[in-house]
Parts: C-alpha cells; sequence; structure tokens
C-alpha cells in the first residue's frame, strides 16, 4: 500500500537533524551577541581606568610642583638661618610661617581631591610623602623657635636638637617616599610623567653632630635674638568716666604769615618803578585755654563741677599800600584753629588726673595690649588690681583679677576684656593694670579713679 504521509513528508531522523542545527545556530548566536557585550563592557572598563589613572597622575604632578615651589625657602633657612645678611628675626619666622602653611596646605589639597590612586600603594606612598612634609616643617620652625628662645632658665638646646634633627629625618623619609612612588609606577604608561622631586640634597647636614652645630650657631647668632616685648595701647572702663578732673592746661597757638609782595614795571625809554601792593605779614593767632579746678579733698572735689574757661579767639589781619595809579588788590590770611576734643574711652588718662565714674558695685577693665616684639608671645598675662585710697573710709577691699593669652603673633593687638571687680560707692581706688610676657619686659599704666555715690 502507498504510503499515507505522501511523497514531499521527511523522515523522523532527518527532521530530528534540522532542529538539532538550529538550536545549535540559535546557542551559537547567543554566546557571540554575549561574548562582544562583555568585550565591550572589558573595553569600557579599561578606559574608564585609564582616565582616572590620568586624572590622578595630573593633580598629583600639580601638587608636587606646587610643593618643590617650597624648596629654595627650606634650602635658605638651613643654609643661611644665621646669616645676618639674609635672616633676622621676622624674617626669618616669616620663612618659617611659609614653609608650614606650604605643606599644610598641600596635604589639605591632596586628600580633598579623594581620587582614586593607579594602585593602593602608589595612594599611601603618595598620602606619606606630603604627611612626612608638613610634619618636618612644623619640627623645623619648633625647633628653631626654641633654639633661639630667650636666654634664660634652663638650656633648650638639647630639644631643640632633637626637633631639628626630626625633622630632617622627616624630609630625608620622604624623598625616599616619593622616590619609591615613582619607581612603583614605571610600568603605568599614564605615570610616567609625574615630576621628580627632592628636597635634601646632601643627607650629612641633617646628621645629629651637624645639627647641633647648627643648633649652637642658631642660639649665638646676634641677628636672631629673641625680643619677646608687649605694651598697653589703652585703657577704658565700664561703665564708661562721666568726667576726667585734673587734666593739665592745654594752650594752642597758630600763626599763619603772608610774605610781602614787590612788582616792577620797566617801560621803553623810560624807566619807572611801580611798587603795587605790600602786604605786611598778617597774622593770626587763636589762643584756647581749658583748666580744670582741682579740689584738695575726694568728697570735696565731687561736690565741686569742673570749671572750664576758653580764651576768645582773636584774627587780626593788617595790610599797607604804597600809592599806586592802579593798585593791585590787596590779600588778606585768615586761620581759625578749632581745638580737639578730650575724650576719656578707649585711652590712657595722663599722670595726676582722676576719673569719675558712675555709681556701680561691677567695674569692668577693657584693656587693648599689642606683642611689639619680634617673636610670637606664648602664654602672655594682663592682670588688673584695684588698690582703694588711704584716705578712703569705706571699708573697700583690694581686688584683682588676671586674664591669660594663649598666642600673640608680632605686631598684633588684641582687645581683652578682663573679668568684672567689685568696688565700693564714694570710694578713691588706682587702677593698676600690667601686661607681661615671658622673657620680656612688663608694661604697667596706672590709673585713678572714684566710684561716685
Amino acid at each position: 500500500m502507498p504510503d499515507r504521509r505522501g511523497r514531499g513528508a521527511l523522515p523522523t531522523s532527518r527532521r530530528d537533524r534540522w532542529r538539532v542545527v538550529i538550536v545549535v545556530g540559535v546557542v551559537l548566536l547567543v554566546l557571540l551577541f554575549v561574548g562582544e557585550v562583555i568585550d565591550q563592557v572589558v573595553d569600557t572598563s579599561s578606559s574608564v581606568g585609564k582616565r582616572t589613572d590620568k586624572t590622578w597622575v595630573a593633580a598629583t604632578t600639580t601638587i608636587v610642583d606646587e610643593l618643590d615651589t617650597l624648596t629654595p625657602t627650606f634650602h635658605a633657612i638651613r643654609a643661611h638661618a644665621t646669616d645676618a645678611s639674609e635672616f633676622n628675626r621676622v624674617t626669618l619666622e616669616f620663612a618659617l610661617g611659609e614653609l608650614t602653611r606650604g605643606t599644610t596646605t598641600d596635604e589639605t589639597t591632596y586628600e580633598s581631591l579623594g581620587l582614586a590612586a593607579p594602585s593602593p600603594g602608589a595612594g599611601a606612598l603618595m598620602a606619606g610623602v606630603l604627611r612626612l612634609r608638613r610634619e618636618g616643617a612644623a619640627d623645623l620652625a619648633r625647633g628653631i623657635e626654641l633654639a633661639t628662645s630667650a636666654r634664660t632658665g634652663p638650656s633648650p638646646l638639647p630639644r631643640a636638637t632633637k626637633l631639628l634633627v626630626t625633622a630632617g629625618s622627616c624630609f630625608i623619609a620622604a624623598d625616599a617616599g616619593y622616590h619609591a612612588l615613582v619607581v612603583s609606577l614605571r610600568g603605568d604608561v599614564n605615570a610616567r610623567s609625574l615630576p621628580p622631586s627632592a628636597w635634601v640634597q646632601t643627607p650629612g647636614v641633617w646628621s645629629a653632630a651637624s645639627v647641633g652645630a647648627w643648633a649652637n650657631a642658631l642660639r649665638s647668632a646676634s641677628s636672631l635674638v629673641f625680643a619677646p616685648a608687649i605694651s598697653i595701647v589703652a585703657v577704658t572702663l565700664v561703665p564708661p568716666p562721666l568726667e576726667i578732673t585734673g587734666l593739665p592746661t592745654t594752650t594752642t597757638t597758630t600763626t599763619t604769615t603772608t610774605l610781602p609782595t614787590t612788582t616792577t614795571t620797566i617801560a621803553a625809554a623810560t624807566t619807572s618803578t611801580t611798587v603795587a601792593t605790600i602786604a605786611a605779614a598778617t597774622t593770626s593767632t587763636t589762643v584756647a585755654t581749658t583748666t580744670t579746678a582741682p579740689a584738695a579733698k575726694s568728697h570735696a572735689r565731687r561736690q565741686q563741677p569742673a570749671t572750664t574757661t576758653t580764651a576768645a579767639t582773636t584774627t587780626s589781619t593788617t595790610t599797607v599800600s604804597t600809592g599806586s595809579s592802579k593798585p593791585a588788590g590787596n590779600r588778606a590770611t585768615t586761620t581759625t584753629t578749632t581745638l580737639p576734643l578730650v575724650t576719656t574711652s578707649l585711652q590712657i588718662p595722663p599722670s595726676g588726673s582722676t576719673s569719675v565714674v558712675a555709681a556701680t558695685t561691677r567695674l569692668e577693665v577693657v584693656v587693648i595690649v599689642k606683642n611689639t616684639g619680634d617673636t610670637t608671645a606664648h602664654g602672655a598675662n594682663v592682670t588688673s588690681v584695684l588698690e582703694p585710697s588711704r584716705s578712703s573710709h569705706t571699708g573697700a577691699a583690694r581686688v584683682s583679677c588676671r586674664h591669660k593669652l594663649s598666642v600673640l603673633a608680632p605686631g598684633v593687638s588684641e582687645y581683652v576684656v578682663m573679668p568684672k571687680l567689685a568696688v565700693k560707692h564714694a570710694t578713691d581706688y588706682e587702677l593698676v593694670v600690667t601686661a607681661s610676657i615671658p622673657g620680656g619686659p612688663p608694661d604697667t599704666r596706672s590709673i585713678a579713679l572714684y566710684v561716685s555715690v
């Protein structure tokens, strides 16, 4: 019997082979697609990594270049700090400040970038280099400060020498760390552009023996003599004075003179001289006198108000003219003088005067002090003492207070508000304000004052 499947039907085994071929083809296509995607992902990751490395190298190169601008300052300090033609106390402290600020800023900048280094080891090496140079600059500044400190008390040279040796070790270790960083990245094409950086050319100058001799030279250098000084610029009271009695008499005289003027004219064929104007010396004088009447006793002084006398202001002008057919206009000069007003805040009243304050039980003293020396002051003190007058019979006691300043840089002033002091009404006091600094002379100001009833 004929086959019912017909002539066109394929055998079962043949159909199964086609199915296998189709499935295998699909699988191969899928595998090819996946492989292509993976390859693109790998290429993309590699490109991103290369770009990241380039960014880190560029940023690090900028920081290293900036850091190396400090090397001339570093070498000058080590080689010429004791040379009076190169450094004095102020310029040396300025150079040390530039070194410490620069190394600190560069380390902070690198940390703030947050960039991934080509390898964890490279990142650790770079961070270590920046840290060591910052620590070396700080130890160098502190060691020189100790070596040139005040010539009183135990010698600071042993501690100063130790700090200076430590500073040298930090700089040498930083150079070694940076060299190791460059070597570790030699195989990285993107990292080959890192610049060289070496601060210490001769490690022997930072040996203990060499640094010890340097510390002695620093201490002996006359140009680096430690000269701490502090001064009181102004003193004021809270509540402020109502008046200041016993001020000295003040006289102000101002004179203005106009020189004579002469004009001569010579005509052709005829000679004639004409004195057009002769202006006599013009004088303008202002005299003002202020007088405060003092009193013999304190209580009487409070009942008698201050008397102020002011002389009248007189202005005189004299002009003399010599005859002329066409006299020129006369000139007159007038001068007016204004006397300065006396204020009672943020100044130190003159000796012999008395500041009268309103009735109060608490007096606050405000002092402005200034570092007038050539070195940073550590631990400056300001003290205020109120000593009642022996003529006062109010039972007032001696009171005092103290304020300590942590750091005061050369040339810098500070506004110090002292703790309040207990006072009594109707009492005369002497206020003694003293500013002192370790190793320097104190500055003392005395003010007489009266607390009203």
